[in-house]
């Protein structure tokens, strides 16, 4: 074996060694998008974080989900120990409260009786009910960063039937790789590069233009971006003509200064449904027009 192509030693570590406590260390970690996808790219669901600590019982859900194609609740129960009778009945009785279609569990080790407790479940049970038993894992190559692994143990039909539904990342490339064509097309703006999540529209140095969709909320927005150290000031200074300003884009806006951000929703868009992309591709042009004509003097005279 050359060199070049030397192998490492794989090492599974402990999850204590990474995340001392449940609610304190791995509920936050499991609850930020970066790895809230990972898990919904291991079980083929598109899952965004509705809340944690959610009142549901004796003690609160841990994590509580949004399915993005269906908008249905998920709730997900984490261990970081073996699974145990209290908490397959915990997951049965938070379920029910929280009224979730869809319950993951997530220990250190899913016991067999609980494999099989689960298996009983989903074969029994409506297809629009599942559960799913993940053992979660973590590895080490030699001195490399450590890697998370979900390994499903136990999963039902249902979530292995979305896994023909496209891709939320792939969906939403298409989505704004289509507009960008658009744009270019009409030649009024320098076209962007699409990227999986938004599309940025430069307009001066220290102000962008920027366009997204929300799969939680089912939104397309269009945000002023102002950077640099005053954008909290000059949020405020372009705020003092609030009223006029959304009269002139004829829309109710959502001024955050902190962030120096300023927002405009379109509602009940499903970018799942490409029959409505014309129709949301026009509103997100005219916003477009309408925005670098309200908003570039006004910036450059702040």
């Amino acid at each position: 074996m050359t060199k070049k192509h030397q192998l490492g030693r794989l090492e599974k570590v402990d999850l204590r060694e990474v995340w001392a406590n449940e609610a304190r260390d791995f509920t936050p970690w499991l609850a930020r998008e970066e790895n809230i996808a990972l898990l919904s790219e291991a079980i083929g669901m598109e899952l965004s974080v509705k809340d944690t600590d959610q009142s549901a019982g004796s003690s609160p859900a841990d994590i509580v989900c949004r399915e993005a194609k269906t908008c249905h609740r998920v709730y997900v129960q984490i261990q970081l120990d073996k699974t145990d009778d209290e908490h397959l009945g915990k997951i049965i009785t938070y379920a029910a409260k929280l009224d979730a279609v869809t319950i993951i569990w997530i220990a250190q080790k899913i016991k067999d009786e609980h494999r099989v407790a689960l298996n009983w479940l989903n074969n029994y049970t409506t297809k629009n009910l599942g559960f799913i038993g993940i053992e979660m894992e973590l590895y080490r190559i030699d001195n490399s960063p450590i890697a998370p692994n979900f390994k499903i143990i136990s999963q039902h039909e249902g979530a292995k039937t979305t896994r023909q539904t496209p891709n939320l990342n792939t969906i939403r490339l298409e989505y704004w790789t289509v507009f960008c064509d658009l744009v270019e097309q009409r030649g009024e703006f320098k076209p962007a590069k699409p990227q999986k999540r938004w599309i940025r529209h430069s307009i001066l140095p220290n102000f962008k233009l920027d366009m997204g969709y929300d799969s939680t909320k089912q939104t397309i927005h269009i945000n002023v971006s102002l950077t640099g150290s005053n954008r909290k000031e000059n949020v405020e200074k372009l705020a003092e003509e609030k009223g006029v300003i959304e009269r002139e884009v004829n829309g109710k806006m959502d001024w955050r200064s902190r962030s120096g951000t300023i927002y405009l929703r379109k509602h009940n868009c499903d970018i799942y449904n490409k029959d409505s992309w014309a129709e949301q591709h026009e509103w997100l042009y005219e916003k477009l027009q309408i925005f670098h004509r309200v908003f570039t003097e006004r910036i450059k005279n702040l």
